[in-house]
This record gives C-alpha cells, structure tokens and sequence, in this order.
C-alpha cells in the first residue's frame, strides 16, 4: 500500500500555474472523489500463467458486486489479458515518485497506446504497488509487484492487494481502520494485515460507500 497525499490535487495543480512542473501530469487516483465518467476496459499485463491471475479476475468481480449491491450501474468494463510488460525500472520510478507525492512526468506513448483504460500491470518486480492516473490521457495504471517477494507470499493477501489498488482506481482514499480494504499510509496498516486461512475480501467502510454512491449514483450514465 501506499502513503496518502495531503491535499496533492491542490497542490499541483499551483505548481503547474508556476511552472514548477511541465507537461501533462500523472496523479495519483487516491485523490478521493476522482471517478469514471465511463465504463473502463481493463487490460491485464501478465504472463500467461501467472498465478495472480485468478486473484486479479477475483478482485475485478469482487468491485462489480459491490457496485451491484450499491445498486449502480457503473462497473469495470470487460477484461483482456496480454503476455506483455511494462519494465520493471519504470514501475520501480513511478511508484516512488506517488510515495514521495510529487508530480510527475505523463505516461511515455508505449502505455498511452495500450488497448485498455484500466491498466494492471502483475510485475516481477519490487516496488511498493501503486494506482497512477494519467491526467492527459485518462488512464489508470495499477502496479502489482512480485508474488515471490513477502507479504504477497501471505495467504488471502493478493487478491485483496489487488482490490485495494483496484479501489484507488475507482476514487477512493485510505482509512485507517485496519479491518477495512482500503486502510494505508499513513496509518500503520500494510498489505500483511490482509492474511487470513479464509478466503475472503476485506469490507468498506459505510463513509466509503456513501462516497461511491456519490461518485456513481443509481442514475450514472457513460458518457
């Protein structure tokens, strides 16, 4: 999990009226309240056999039940896998550069090019997993490091990991209740609270519900 800004929109978008930083920027989609305003492709950057897959497709369906049992009509949109990757080293860069809640540069052609709006990316690498939008090009990059490396190696943690980086990219934010899905930094929760021998998926709170009735209310339309 990662460290929650303070007040990052605001933040820079006053340094980009100062020139401070140029060209369009990524933020990081845990600024609360940002949401689709469209039903989003979701494409899944994997090998072939990755054994993340299942919690990857576990966790998609787990955010499409809850908007159902919200009774919205929003979901994430149809899934499409393919064995390609993103380098390791840019992943590595981009998720320091959300923990150090800084701007920073947009998302190089290769990722703009990428047939999905909703990218995740189940990396070999060691970074702290991270949600990243593009503000220019409307896309969402999710960032899931190596299976092999712990806490990922926890039983019930993957698929709740994936959810929680999958709940950035709907809008919401940390808490800090450390039963709930969405807790991070900077409270003390990490992805090793998520372990459990029982299979399940970590609840939302009733704020972040009431939030994403707002987002995405009963009468929300694609536009």
């Amino acid at each position: 999990m990662h460290r929650r800004p303070v007040c990052v929109m605001p933040l820079l978008l006053l340094a980009a009226a100062y020139g401070i930083l140029t060209g369009p920027l990524v933020v990081p989609v845990w600024a609360q309240g940002r949401g689709w305003a469209k039903v989003p492709t979701v494409l899944v950057m994997a090998p072939e056999h990755d054994p993340r897959l299942p919690a990857t497709h576990q966790a998609i369906e787990f955010w499409n039940q809850t908007f159902a049992e919200l009774g919205t009509p929003f979901r994430l949109g149809s899934v499409k896998q393919i064995t390609d990757t993103i380098p390791a080293d840019y992943l590595q860069t981009l998720s320091a550069q959300v923990l150090s809640r800084t701007g920073f540069p947009d998302f190089p052609e290769s990722i703009q090019k990428l047939p999905g709006d909703l990218i995740v990316v189940l990396s070999g690498g060691d970074f702290i997993s991270f949600s990243a939008r593009s503000r220019s090009g409307g896309k969402v990059l999710v960032g899931i490091k190596s299976h092999h490396i712990y806490p990922l190696t926890l039983p019930n943690v993957m698929p709740n990991l994936i959810a929680h980086e999958l709940g950035h990219a709907i809008g919401l934010g940390h808490n800090a209740d450390p039963t709930t899905l969405m807790c991070g930094r900077p409270a003390p929760c990490r992805p090793d609270a998520f372990q459990s021998n029982t299979k399940h998926f970590f609840p939302l709170t009733e704020q972040e519900k009431i939030l994403l009735g707002r987002m995405y209310p009963t009468d929300w339309s694609s536009r």
